[in-house]
């Protein structure tokens, strides 16, 4: 009964701890995925050379996305959304740097652009 608890327990532990972070490597990327403490999913992109590389995503706690872009070789490249509230905030840009910033209310099609 003992060492059916202990196992029991390195199990459950094992699995906590694999929550934390995930990384999958291919030919020459790497994925990465992070979790929150509940384990739902909290962020996931890829690696190129140790540097961001394509598409990144996060999400809160429950689940719900919160952030999609993409990176080229460690930089912030085209267009990126923002999930606050109930806005999207796209963001676009440009050398690493924003060259424009779009405001959308999600329960209505108004639009500001800055």
């Amino acid at each position: 009964m003992r060492a059916f608890i202990l196992t029991l327990a390195f199990f459950a532990v094992t699995v906590v701890f694999a929550q934390e972070k995930e990384v999958i490597r291919t030919d020459k990327t790497v994925k990465i995925s992070t979790y929150h403490d509940n384990g739902i999913l909290a962020q996931s992109g890829y690696q190129f050379k140790g540097k961001n590389h394509g598409i990144w995503q996060s999400y809160d706690n429950q689940g719900n996305r919160m952030t999609i872009g993409e990176y080229t070789n460690g930089k912030k490249t085209g267009t990126w959304l923002f999930w606050i509230d109930k806005q999207v905030v796209e963001v676009t840009y440009q050398d690493n740097l924003i060259a424009k910033v779009s405001y959308w209310e999600t329960d209505t099609k108004a639009v500001a652009n800055y």
